[in-house]
């Protein structure tokens, strides 16, 4: 392998490390695309700040357990 190859290919897997390690909505880190957080999070807004109680999604909680603590 020629070193401009190694180079490039090293460059893009840290470019892609870089895009995970930003996934995160008000700081909670997220799996996929943060929706569920987002979910939560105007679900707890729209039932006064309530924090998320569903046993199906732990990202649903995340969320709305943000905005229930005001943030």
């Amino acid at each position: 392998m020629r070193l401009r190859e190694f180079m490039r290919r090293r460059q893009i897997k840290k470019s892609q490390e870089e895009q995970l390690d930003e996934l995160s909505f008000l700081g909670s880190p997220c799996t996929k695309d943060c929706s569920g957080h987002r979910a939560g999070y105007y679900w707890s807004a729209r039932k006064g700040n309530i924090p998320g109680n569903s046993p199906y999604s732990p990202s649903f909680n995340n969320g709305a357990n943000l905005r229930a603590a005001g943030k």
